[in-house]
């Protein structure tokens, strides 16, 4: 009986392995590879009383709601192999200075980003044209489902890796940027 029900159950198996039924719905649209997009701006200069600066995304790019923006700020252009090579810091980040400490920082909507600067000083009377003026920065909008799902803080990868992640274009590096941002103590 067992043979029977055996030499059965590879028949059935046989039968249902070669059965094809008629092929189904297209399925969506794949990604095409761009899921990150990236918005430089230049001549940033956080003036008194608020040191703040609002970066408005161009009028024909519309994000979803639950995109996220990274922002970096250019500290400075080194030498690297001979080619100039552009310094890229993710915010936020907070620096110390003989006054205390400072911090460049951000949030953002879906219609552009602010940046601000917080300090344990009085900005007003501390503040250097070096800490304040002639800022670039860059904005990665990326897709909110590859960051922070568990509602903590976004943590920015640096910049080159985030450029490979995205598979964003390539700038040309900011070789007449000769002003160096004060270094870390």
């Amino acid at each position: 009986m067992k043979k029977i029900l055996s030499a059965f159950s590879i028949i059935v198996f046989a039968l249902f392995s070669a059965c094809e039924g008629p092929e189904g719905p297209p399925g969506p649209p794949g990604d095409d590879g761009e899921s990150g997009f990236l918005f430089e701006f230049q001549d940033i200069d956080f003036v008194s009383p608020d040191y703040e600066v609002f970066l408005t995304y161009p009028d024909d790019f519309v994000p979803l709601e639950t995109d996220v923006a990274l922002v970096y700020l250019l500290w400075g252009v080194e030498e690297v192999n001979g080619e100039q090579t552009d310094i890229w810091r993710p915010l936020p980040q907070t620096i110390l200075t003989e006054n205390g400490w400072l911090q460049y920082n951000y949030d953002f909507t879906m219609f552009d980003v602010r940046l601000f600067m917080n300090a344990d000083f009085d900005r007003d009377a501390n503040l250097e044209p070096i800490d304040t003026d002639d800022w670039i920065a860059r904005v990665v909008v990326a897709p909110g489902e590859d960051w922070n799902s568990s509602g903590g803080r976004l943590v920015a990868p640096d910049y080159n890796t985030l450029k490979e992640m995205y598979n964003l274009p390539d700038e040309p590096a900011h070789a007449d940027y000769k002003l160096q941002r004060r270094p870390d103590k």
